[in-house]
């Protein structure tokens, strides 16, 4: 059986984010500020939202960054986020997440959840082999095709939304290249989202059961040889 790990020493994650939607609060848009006050010594940074053409400035978020800019929240009328770039492992991620909601839903007397959503941002660099994606290589796909497709892929985009006893989960692996197209990754994003009947003091049961679900999905995607490199086997 495969042994899991909470951190990889190779880990391709490069942004966990936890949220909490809830129906829209005038005091988080008129009283932001008071927020802000109980976590700036950790989260100085502020980050006005652009606002695009016909949207709406209250649904935009600011953003809170610490210094270093590897966590922070996104705060807006009906949400509330944290974020982590470096992750830190579950269980941090976990207590971290939970502090900074548990002082946004008491600052602003938040009563009522309509969404929670735990989501995992990979990228997993890859070079070509003859021109194609060695895809196979990473992960567990298999489509099952006509054979007028060729196995073979230059690039790859697609999402596919599963249904869990709880909730459901949206995958989405996509190939990416940076803007010199001198690198090239997939993109591998996964978003726990729960919609229904959900209680405020429910929320660190929510958290646990998204990782939970999002982590073994993930496991039993990735290919044995890419959980060796992870794990800094020698390939």
């Amino acid at each position: 059986m495969a042994e899991y790990k909470d951190i990889y020493p190779n880990s391709p994650l490069v942004e966990v984010v936890f949220e909490i939607r809830f129906p829209g609060e005038p005091r988080v848009e008129c009283n932001r500020d008071f927020f802000y006050e109980k976590i700036r010594e950790n989260f100085p940074k502020v980050l006005v939202p652009s606002i695009p053409v016909g949207g709406f400035p209250a649904l935009e978020p600011y953003r809170f960054e610490s210094e270093d800019q590897k966590s922070g929240m996104m705060v807006a009328l009906n949400k509330f986020a944290y974020f982590a770039r470096s992750y830190p492992g579950y269980a941090q991620f976990r207590n971290d997440a939970k502090k900074l909601v548990s002082e946004f839903v008491n600052a602003y007397r938040i009563s009522k959840l309509i969404r929670t959503g735990l989501r995992y941002i990979n990228i997993i660099p890859f070079s070509r082999e003859s021109g194609f994606i060695p895809v196979n290589r990473f992960l567990k796909i298999k489509l099952q095709l006509p054979e007028v497709f060729p196995d073979n892929f230059e690039n790859l985009s697609f999402v596919f939304i599963s249904k869990t006893p709880g909730g459901a989960i949206t995958t989405k692996i996509e190939s990416i290249i940076t803007a010199d197209r001198s690198h090239e990754a997939i993109l591998l994003d996964f978003d726990y989202s729960k919609e229904k009947e959900l209680a405020i003091d429910s929320i660190e049961q929510y958290l646990e059961e998204s990782h939970g679900h999002t982590k073994r999905v993930f496991e039993e995607l990735i290919t044995e040889e890419y959980r060796g490199y992870l794990k800094g086997d020698a390939v």
